[in-house]
């Protein structure tokens, strides 16, 4: 398993690398990490664009980041004022201690303009309001950034700017700043509407409170955490759990039989009872999972909810996405040393597990076999003996499964025999008790 799938143990406070996710390029000014994106480009002479200065804050305190926009002064036909922005002013943005977000800046090509290869220029000044203050990420040893540890509702936030051609060529230093460059594109003008109202807009998308370092973390609720972990264990989190995957499947147009749903609840109830940290085969340290980390996050800013009674609502809903995708890195690991089988490199097993998570949470991917069975169904088979219930026939609970196995014969498709051949091995080392 990757050593990023989990959250790592630091030596020291270091936030993330989120301007990192974005683009490889980037320009320092002062306690800043400045790239530029034009969007769109190419772009029609006529339309407008925004200049996209993504900032990301390399200081321990509040600071002010101070944009001023610097138009190309020609076309390549040698005319001047074929770009115009609104803005008469500096752009002044007030950013938290190690913020990171993205200020939109708007430019006008004007019809005339000549088609060709530009370059337009941000002017960016830091003024900390604290002297001195210390870094809270270092250029040196950066922190690569997880998108998974964003609960998935603000991850759109993130994606909207993802995949825009970042640049951050370094232009002239000027009495308080620097000159930061990015190239653009501009094609023949089209018949098209005036643009919309044009003006400047900021976007926040990292801030301390997003921090999952598990020592910053810990300081910070260490207690609530404490009191919590105890309570996470299958007599109060299974069935709840249960119900939750059962009714997520549903919304989601997929129906689970019996047998399906008890294992899958089976996968997650282990992966809490296997707490925070855990050491996991190929890592030189302990790893702490993303249920982790929000369950952290969740206390930090509700206490109240440090509470038995707050359990199942915590585990059904707000631990749940990170659940399924922890579960499921644990489950592949697990499933591929067992059957010795190869499910892909980590990109390939975080998008398969991005794609379920997508599903079951918003609904917003179609579910089918591979996803319902592959890797947490298939990977409770394996833990089924460890998470027994009371009263539970352990045997019964395989045999669910197996019924449930022949009602999804008619559905499976040729590449699916792969899975079936899984189940099927799982399937007799549980009833041998060779698991």
């Amino acid at each position: 398993m990757s050593k990023r799938s989990f959250a790592q143990m630091p030596s020291a406070r270091n936030y993330p690398d989120v301007l990192g996710w974005y683009s490889a390029e980037r320009q320092t000014v002062g306690g800043l990490q400045v790239a530029l994106a034009v969007r769109p480009t190419p772009v029609a002479a006529g339309k407008a664009v925004d200049v996209v200065v993504l900032l990301q804050n390399m200081l321990g305190c509040e600071t002010d980041a101070v944009l001023r926009l610097v138009l190309p002064e020609r076309d390549l036909a040698g005319k001047v004022g074929r770009f115009s922005t609104p803005l008469q002013k500096l752009v002044r943005i007030g950013m938290r201690s190690g913020e990171v977000g993205y200020a939109e800046l708007p430019m006008l090509i004007g019809h005339q303009a000549q088609p060709g290869e530009y370059s337009v220029q941000v002017e960016v000044v830091c003024e900390p309001k604290k002297h001195g203050a210390a870094r809270v990420r270092r250029p040196e040893r950066p922190i690569p950034f997880d998108i998974h540890d964003v609960v998935p509702e603000r991850r759109p936030i993130f994606e909207a700017i993802h995949g825009l051609p970042f640049a951050a060529r370094a232009g002239l230093k000027t009495l308080s700043g620097q000159l930061i460059g990015a190239p653009f594109t501009v094609q023949p003008p089209t018949i098209a509407a005036l643009p919309d109202e044009m003006r400047p807009n900021y976007v926040s998308l990292w801030t301390e409170a997003d921090y999952r370092d598990p020592q910053f973390l810990s300081a910070q609720a260490g207690d609530l955490v404490e009191r919590m972990l105890p309570l996470l264990r299958r007599d109060r989190v299974f069935f709840p759990l249960l119900k939750a995957i059962q009714a997520r499947f549903d919304a989601a147009g997929y129906r689970l039989w019996a047998g399906e749903a008890v294992m899958i609840a089976k996968m997650l109830t282990h992966t809490l009872e296997m707490g925070a940290p855990i050491q996991m085969a190929g890592q030189a340290q302990p790893i702490y999972p993303h249920w982790y980390g929000t369950l952290s996050q969740t206390l930090l800013r509700e206490p109240d909810l440090a509470m038995p009674s707050a359990v199942e609502m915590l585990v059904s809903r707000i631990l749940l996405p990170d659940l399924l995708f922890d579960a499921g890195m644990i489950a592949f690991a697990t499933l591929s040393t067992l059957v010795g089988e190869s499910f892909g490199d980590e990109e390939e097993l975080t998008a398969h597990l991005d794609k379920l998570v997508s599903a079951l949470i918003a609904q917003e991917a179609p579910l089918d076999l591979s996803l319902a069975w592959l890797p947490l169904a298939l990977g409770g088979l394996v833990v089924n003996s460890s998470v027994i219930m009371a009263r539970e026939n352990m045997i019964e609970t395989i045999h669910l499964f197996l019924h449930a196995r022949g009602k999804r014969l008619a559905e499976a498709s040729e590449a699916q025999a792969l899975l079936f051949q899984i189940a099927d091995d799982l399937i007799e080392r549980a009833l041998t008790g060779e698991g």
